[in-house]
């Protein structure tokens, strides 16, 4: 299926305004520019929501962002939300609008985890600041008007890679009610040269937002030691461990390097016996739920994976 119209227009538009213009290539610029596009292109919520933040201590003061629909009483359910970036982009400023929206759809309190960013904070920073995210939430977020028993794990991309290391690690607490992955990265060799890409990564490696290059770079500043390419944490599709897990709702994206080794991901953790929904949207691209605000397409997913988490929450069954 070809792009969505309003897809196409907007990578029109980023490829005009690059050719334009000097690109800021630094770190610092990456993080400013994708955290500046991600707000352009999200959509605000329609209802009110209250705002928290909360840190986890330690030296590196990460910390937890909470969004709660002003006009909903009484104990809420828990989304832990964990972003995507390539483990180097994304903060809370970035996905606060997504935050919110997700929050007033699903009817839930979401907890947005600020994890530490590489090159900074190589893997397994990031691993550790999500499962001291699930521990705060079993402890704490009862507090803030959360209810830990009815708990929705979330994330995108490389946060939907740190969601899957979770819901193995918590396998057998049988924590939450669903696991939503969005278009997650689970193999990271193709990226390393240590195993062949797939078509998906042939296919779009160039000209599709989420290109090939940007892959690579993400992994090698996420894995310094290339042998933590096989760490099951960093590759989930080299786990042996996959059955027994969390009901798994997917999405993925039909023009995006990621599809193929999702699908792949997907299949192999049906056959490991677990309830697996899968969704992969025509004509759309990685991080679709960034382009809310501008493709209609994207609206309608990022509406329909809402759905589909709030009926989790609301339901003990997929």
């Amino acid at each position: 299926m070809a792009l969505d119209p309003d897809i196409r227009s907007m990578l029109d538009h980023l490829a005009r305004e690059q050719a334009a213009q000097q690109v800021d290539v630094t770190l610092d610029g990456s993080r400013r520019s994708y955290r500046n596009q991600y707000r352009e292109m999200s959509r605000s919520p329609e209802k009110p929501v209250t705002e928290d933040i909360v840190r986890l201590g330690g030296g590196d003061d990460v910390s937890l962002h909470l969004y709660k629909p002003a006009d909903v009483a009484g104990p809420l359910p828990v989304i832990l939300y964990l972003h995507g970036g390539g483990f180097v982009l994304g903060d809370a400023e970035t996905y606060a609008l997504q935050s919110a929206r997700i929050a007033t759809e699903c009817g839930a309190l979401v907890v947005f985890v600020e994890y530490r960013l590489s090159p900074e904070h190589p893997f397994p920073a990031a691993v550790e600041d999500a499962l001291a995210a699930v521990e705060w939430v079993l402890a704490k977020a009862a507090d803030h008007g959360g209810d830990p028993a009815c708990f929705v794990l979330m994330g995108d991309s490389a946060g939907a890679n740190l969601s899957i290391a979770l819901m193995r690690h918590y396998r057998w607490q049988k924590l939450f009610r669903a696991v939503c992955l969005l278009y997650p990265l689970v193999d990271t060799r193709p990226y390393l040269g240590l195993a062949p890409p797939s078509d998906s990564d042939r296919e779009f490696a160039v000209g599709y937002y989420l290109e090939f290059a940007e892959t690579e770079y993400f992994a090698k500043a996420y894995l310094p030691d290339l042998a933590m390419a096989t760490d099951a944490r960093v590759s989930p599709v080299l786990a042996t461990d996959l059955g027994g897990l969390s009901p798994v709702l997917f999405f993925a994206a039909e023009n995006d390097v990621l599809r193929d080794q999702g699908r792949a991901f997907a299949e192999q953790l049906e056959t490991a016996g677990n309830a697996v929904r899968y969704r992969c949207f025509e004509g759309l691209i990685h991080n679709f739920m960034q382009h809310a605000g501008i493709s209609k397409a994207s609206d309608a997913a990022f509406l329909e994976v809402c759905a589909a988490v709030r009926a989790a929450l609301e339901s003990r069954g997929m």
